[in-house]
């Protein structure tokens, strides 16, 4: 077993734990993607969303909670809102498509099931989530194998497999819960309302890019100078690294979906001049605004295109 000093995020402190920021893709339900190994995002983490995170191939350590234990190829976990995880494989140089990852926001979904009432399985599963759980034997590898169906052939495949895959975590006969109740309760009693809070800040600064932070602070009912400590702690970065994330996230999609003039877009985005606006807009994607909307528009007509 590996002490916590052999790794860059000891699960000794949860709440270093860094606060991942899922978009989902416009007119879906889950985001589903294949990461490398090590990866920028592989950390020490907790976002809203529940994760099925599959690792066909690998081996290594896996950190939920105040649960550590090893996986193995074939590994296969549920983890429901704000819990820690992280999956560590020590010494590894670099393992391309190590994990296969899942994430949706169970609590919307939870919400439709008068009009998708196949998602009632996640009101069984919530419980189980809340821990984390780990499917074991033939099952997993079944599930893991519909997992790589569903990343294949995404738009093919769609909402009818992504329940399959509910379906069969509630289903499968072999699974154990992961964190302990003592630390789902402690850290649920301390944690929640700041992330609650922060969550609701993350809102208003997608909603209203430009705001300031003694706005949003106000806004949330924190002073800002301790608003900006849970921010710095929950997110990883302080309020003006993220402002100008969300900034420019929202200059990518106008850039993308409208024929906004650059200008325009530069102010609705919430930038104060061009220059900023540019300088910023190059540092966070590598492209400037008219490549990037060039680049968009190639890669929609590719998949207008596409046979």
């Amino acid at each position: 077993m590996p002490i916590a000093s052999d790794f860059p995020h000891s699960v000794s402190d949860t709440f270093t734990a860094t606060r991942e920021q899922i978009t989902l893709p416009g007119g879906m339900s889950y985001l589903i993607r294949r990461d490398d190994y090590p990866n920028p995002i592989c950390i020490w983490n907790y976002h809203p969303e529940w994760e099925i995170h599959y690792i066909p191939d690998a081996s290594g350590f896996a950190y939920v909670g105040d649960y550590i234990g090893p996986f193995k190829p074939g590994h296969l976990m549920l983890t429901g809102t704000n819990l820690p995880h992280n999956w560590i494989t020590p010494g590894a140089p670099h393992l391309p498509g190590r994990d296969l990852v899942l994430q949706f926001d169970a609590e919307a979904l939870m919400n439709i099931r008068a009009v998708c009432p196949e998602f009632d399985v996640l009101h069984r599963l919530k419980p189980l989530a809340a821990r984390g759980i780990e499917i074991m034997g033939p099952a997993a590898l079944e599930i893991g194998r519909r997992i790589l169906d569903l990343h294949e052939h995404e738009r093919a495949a769609g909402l009818g497999l992504f329940i399959e895959i509910l379906n069969s975590i509630e289903t499968a006969p072999q699974k154990r819960l992961l964190a302990s109740e003592h630390f789902i309760s402690f850290y649920n009693q301390l944690s929640d309302r700041r992330h609650r809070r922060i969550d609701q800040a993350i809102q208003i600064m997608q909603s209203s890019p430009s705001a300031k932070m003694h706005e949003v602070a106000e806004r949330v009912g924190l002073e800002p100078s301790a608003f900006s400590r849970a921010f710095g702690r929950l997110t990883g970065m302080n309020f003006s690294t993220y402002s100008r994330s969300v900034r420019v996230w929202r200059a990518r999609t106008l850039l993308a979906e409208t024929g906004m003039s650059i200008t325009d877009i530069c102010f609705e985005a919430g930038f104060n001049n061009l220059s900023n606006f540019n300088r910023y807009f190059r540092m966070e994607t590598g492209l400037t605004p008219r490549s990037y909307r060039k680049a968009a528009r190639i890669r929609a007509r590719s998949m207008i295109t596409r046979p």
